[in-house]
């Protein structure tokens, strides 16, 4: 019940922030919050003001000792803006969140993690995405002329600020996605009675994956813990003594990397994900012990290993009989994303496209898709418009139509290996680019030359609603009635008129793309294996809520219903179906 109260809750502050707003609006400095999440949502720094606000201060200085500046941030607690996304794992046996990750990026393509539990299981003042700042000056003039540069700079908002982090590599200016990341581990979670390991692992990014059985051998530390749990509430105080888990990393060689993170499990499929920045860069990450001792007697009960988070404010992640540590690395590859933004109307855009839409740093897309979408595509720049690139120039003398088929493809050849090298030129400095298509990318892609040109490895096809899918849906009927469906092309059914023959004896449905551009040479086509009673239904704007159309005629009157329809229009965006299921 309570979950449900909470889901509804969520959807009423969203609305109430949409209808504010209007979910067509475009703010260049706005993220996106997605993944693993019920509902997907884009804020701006004028959504995150109407919030309920705190300060934080931060002392910029980087890890290289790099001094930024000294400001006062306002913002809102990441932890807020999560619960309001409605994290949600996949179906998988361990439902607890604790092995989540979020991945923030921005505007030039810098990349950080967090883990779930440093965002929840912390008080939500230390992590905040910030929309307003103030510099604090010195109060002696020759104080301040020395950083007068760096106090008076402009921030980039959003801001990701961490207020415990000691050296701030993790704050991010002008940040564009987060994704929550469920890693959905192989791991199963099973009741054991009497639960032991009596060894545990590091494996993974490591450059020397370790079985440890004994920690005396490493450098100690003592700390005192609350216990405190969700179940049982307050349990008492202990003092556990064990090794930092940062030293036992360090000495397997785990990668010194922001985008790292640490997935510690037991037998039973208990595991909690730390992240670099909390272990490495939080002062408090120095606590985090993998301990063998409690009030200074071996520990035996649960295991003779426990990974304790001293400066939690709930035991939850502490992860008993701990038998393996695996080190995962989170900055992915850079690649080319070819999307689907669907068929028509932006409503028809899938969270699985804005998902990894928000995995990149530029676009390739046309003008349409470019304004209808720029609420989604935010900061990144466009590389070009594929249809205006490769499409021959044409001129008043008309030059273009008097070159040779020869002449154009090696032309069109040409623009293509051009489109290929601005893409290139993107995944050579580590950045993955969006192709974004019109209907289903796999289904008579509009950029087949320039997909062909990447590796498998290098590329990633992301489907969505074709307009085969809309048009079924406008047309309302079962197409596949008599069993089957085949979906064809005018110029591949000139070339195999046999398949027409096949199709149209089986009695099947035939659905043609891009068809209503060569209806003068296809009805005739047709006629040659339907007689002029088959139904025909022309499928017009399939997906455009304001224009979308349908046609139901018979082969004999179609060409005359299509002749009135194409009359002064640009009606080539189309679906020609024939056969009895259209009956």
């Amino acid at each position: 019940m309570r979950k449900k109260f909470l889901m509804l809750f969520c959807c009423f502050i969203l609305l109430l922030i949409f209808q504010a707003k209007g979910w067509s609006a475009i703010s260049s400095s706005g993220f996106s919050i997605t993944g693993a999440v019920k509902q997907p949502i884009r804020l701006t720094p004028e959504d995150l003001a109407k919030f309920q606000t705190i300060p934080v201060r931060l002392n910029e200085v980087d890890s290289g000792k790099n001094f930024h500046g000294v400001f006062n941030y306002q913002g809102v607690p990441l932890r807020s803006l999560l619960e309001l996304a409605c994290i949600q794992k996949e179906e998988n046996e361990f439902a607890e969140p604790l092995d989540m990750a979020i991945v923030i990026r921005n505007k030039v393509g810098k990349q950080v993690v967090l883990s779930w539990g440093e965002i929840f299981h912390r008080n939500p003042a230390e992590i905040i995405i910030a929309f307003d700042y103030s510099p604090i000056m010195p109060h002696r003039p020759e104080g301040y002329d020395k950083w007068s540069n760096l106090l008076e700079r402009p921030v980039g908002f959003s801001k990701l600020v961490l207020a415990n982090d000691f050296n701030t590599d993790r704050c991010m200016e002008e940040i564009t996605s987060m994704e929550v990341v469920d890693l959905n581990p192989r791991l199963k979670q099973n009741k054991i009675t009497d639960l032991q390991s009596l060894s545990f692992t590091i494996s993974g990014s490591v450059k020397t994956p370790l079985v440890i059985s004994d920690l005396t051998a490493y450098p100690r530390e003592e700390v005192v813990i609350k216990d405190i749990g969700a179940g049982k509430g307050y349990r008492g105080l202990n003092k556990v003594s064990g090794v930092p888990l940062a030293k036992i990393l360090e000495i397997a060689g785990a990668p010194m990397d922001i985008n790292t993170v640490y997935l510690v499990s037991a037998p039973d499929g208990y595991r909690s994900l730390l992240s670099f920045g909390e272990l490495f860069l939080n002062p408090a990450g120095k606590r985090i012990l993998i301990a063998d001792q409690i009030d200074n007697q071996p520990l035996e009960k649960n295991g003779k290993f426990k990974l304790v988070l001293p400066d939690d404010l709930s035991s939850d992640r502490t992860v008993k009989a701990v038998d393996n540590l695996e080190v995962i690395n989170l900055k992915a590859s850079p690649k080319v994303y070819i999307i689907s933004v669907g068929c028509a109307d932006t409503s028809l855009i899938t969270l699985e496209a804005l998902n990894y839409l928000n995995k990149t740093d530029a676009v390739v897309c046309s003008e349409d898709i470019a304004e209808r979408y720029a609420f989604y595509i935010g900061h990144r720049p466009v590389l070009f418009d594929p249809f205006k690139m490769l499409k021959p120039k044409s001129d008043k003398d008309g030059e273009v139509k008097k070159i040779s088929h020869q002449e154009r493809e090696k032309l069109k050849a040409q623009k293509v290996d051009e489109a290929v090298r601005m893409i290139r030129e993107m995944l050579d400095q580590g950045k993955s680019v969006a192709l974004l298509e019109y209907g289903d990318p796999s289904v008579y892609g509009g950029f087949r030359g320039i997909n062909a040109a990447f590796a498998d490895a290098e590329k990633q096809y992301v489907p969505g609603v074709s307009a085969f899918n809309a048009a079924n849906a406008l047309i309302g009927k079962e197409m596949a009635c008599k069993g089957s469906i085949v979906l064809s092309s005018p110029w591949a059914l000139k070339e195999n008129p046999s398949l027409i023959k096949s199709v149209a004896g089986q009695g099947d449905t035939l659905a043609i793309f891009m068809g209503l551009r060569e209806v003068e040479d296809l009805i005739p086509l047709l006629k040659k294996y339907y007689p002029g009673t088959a139904p025909v239904s022309f499928a017009i704007r399939a997906g455009y809520s304001n224009s979308k159309r349908l046609i139901k005629t018979t082969l004999d009157k179609a060409l005359k219903a299509a002749r009135e329809e194409n009359e002064g229009k640009e009606s080539w965006l189309g679906m020609i179906y024939i056969g009895s299921c259209l009956e």
